[in-house]
């Protein structure tokens, strides 16, 4: 049997007392309680010759669950450290509303030597009947929240029936309230409102609405860039169609808010306010992001790319400079995107063309000559890509000539070049401004599992002596900067072993 000494205080030393203070709004009239709480206890502190002012722990409009109130969190931490040798609160309710809360923290206390002592209830942790006392306290505390709470709720579900809604349009673009608590249309918000479920109409994709809106000057309530996401729950919003939904989201036993999928009632009130636009529009708007969410878990699995399963994998080819395309996975992994090989070599200076989604060609139907896709960014996104037979277009247009930048001739270290770290060749690459680097071949073909690779401008490279033989470009990262270095061998590096193909 273990038997914790507790060491008495001298009867000379003062004891550090510590006060906590909570209020559970963030009112006016709570934040002027807040500010009394505060210097009643301070003035009890100080006014005490046997007490030793230790603080004062307040938590302001935030849940009385231990995890979401840092007031308290540091007055435990500050217990733990030896800073506190008591506690005063007001009462059991006041340190926390949660049985389980109140019995850990004041038994951890205990542990330390710690008392805490609730006025209201004339009650001091530290004494033998503490635990018990508290244990009944702090169930009656609960269970008055508890009974507060059903009564709360079923005023709520009162006023739901009786099609009074509570509402909450605080961050909804496009409405305002006025002084009888009647929801307006604030009519510049709902132009923009209009025109973002036109966009989704029209089969714009979000991830274009959202630069459109960018460009327009759309922003959200706070005046923030909308993105994709704000523009999804703007179309399935019923408010937009003058409809309104009471208790769409419930608060659960953690007091964390939750959609409401069938575990409370809800009320659906039809013709509640003004529209701001027409329940066509807004049914037609919806239906356009339905589809393709639903056409995105189609997609989830996607074959090889072989002839087999795309027979028109070889047939498409870049109207602007004629270059082949080329399919590459989406970084979803849901679809392919065709590609123009020339720009990923030689940069949007040499070619400007868009990937082409792979859904965008099957709509095509049927493809069995090469064609050559051209993009219009000003048009519809089910009309901005747009195809020609390959003999039609090279009746009006010349393939561009890439240049040869990269050659035996032009560069001294052509295929002489490896990776430091693995001994794989550095390939060439050029970004979308038309950069070119070099990057590690084994890092692009098998991640960084492999090896973490190296990215060299070429002007770094353009500045190495001209020597025979093999250079090995090791780069390192000091703060901000990336700075290279070299090595020279007279034999091709080895590279290290590489992993299978999948």
């Amino acid at each position: 049997m273990g038997i914790q000494v507790i060491k008495s205080k001298k009867s000379n030393e003062k004891l550090r007392v510590a006060a906590y203070c909570r209020v559970s709004s963030d009112t006016d009239e709570q934040e002027s309680s807040l500010e009394n709480q505060i210097d009643y206890y301070t003035k009890l502190i100080k006014n005490n010759p046997l007490y030793e002012f230790a603080g004062i722990y307040t938590d302001q409009g935030i849940s009385g669950y231990v995890e979401r109130r840092p007031g308290f969190k540091q007055m435990m931490e500050d217990a733990r450290q030896g800073k506190i040798d008591l506690i005063i609160t007001k009462s059991i309710t006041r340190f926390a509303r949660n049985t389980d809360t109140v019995l850990k923290a004041s038994r951890e206390l205990k542990k330390l030597g710690i008392g805490i002592f609730f006025e209201l209830q004339n009650m001091n942790t530290l004494k033998e009947d503490g635990e018990f006392l508290l244990t009944v306290y702090a169930a009656f505390a609960q269970g008055e929240r508890d009974t507060y709470k059903e009564l709360a709720d079923m005023t709520y579900r009162r006023r739901f029936e009786e099609c009074k809604p509570f509402y909450n349009i605080k961050n909804v673009l496009g409405f305002d309230m006025d002084g009888k608590q009647n929801i307006i249309v604030n009519k510049e918000e709902a132009k923009n409102v209009k025109q973002i479920f036109t966009w989704v109409k029209q089969n714009y994709s979000t991830v274009e609405i959202v630069k459109k809106c960018k460009e327009a000057g759309i922003t959200n309530t706070m005046g923030k860039p909308v993105t994709r996401v704000f523009i999804i729950k703007t179309i399935r919003n019923v408010q937009y169609k003058g409809d309104y939904i009471m208790q769409s989201t419930y608060t659960d036993d953690k007091k964390i808010s939750r959609r409401n999928n069938g575990v409370v009632p809800s009320y659906y009130i039809k013709n509640n306010h003004p529209a701001i636009v027409s329940r066509k529009l807004w049914e037609d708007a919806k239906r356009c992001v339905d589809e393709r969410s639903s056409e995105l878990h189609k997609r989830l699995v996607v074959k090889p790319m072989t002839t087999t399963n795309y027979p028109y994998k070889n047939m498409i080819y870049c109207a602007e400079c004629g270059g082949k395309m080329k399919a590459v996975k989406k970084k979803s992994g849901l679809e392919y995107s065709y590609t123009c090989q020339n720009r990923r070599k030689y940069g949007s200076d040499f070619c400007n063309n868009r990937a082409v989604p792979q859904k965008v060609i099957e709509s095509w139907g049927t493809i069995d000559e090469p064609v050559y896709v051209s993009f219009d960014k000003e048009k519809p996104i089910d009309k901005q890509y747009k195809f020609v037979r390959g003999s039609t277009w090279r009746k009006g247009h010349i393939e561009k000539v890439p240049p040869e930048d990269y050659t035996r001739e032009k560069c001294f270290y052509y295929r002489r070049i490896f990776c430091d770290k693995c001994g794989s060749m550095l390939r060439k690459t050029t970004d979308t401004g038309g950069n070119v680097h070099f990057r590690c071949g084994g890092h692009v073909d098998f991640g960084n599992e492999y090896c973490k690779g190296i990215y060299v401008p070429k002007e770094k490279l353009d500045n190495l002596p001209q020597v025979d033989g093999y250079y090995l470009i090791k780069e390192e990262k000091k703060g901000e900067e990336k700075r290279y270095s070299y090595t020279c061998k007279e034999e091709r590096p080895i590279r290290k072993e590489r992993p299978d193909r999948k």
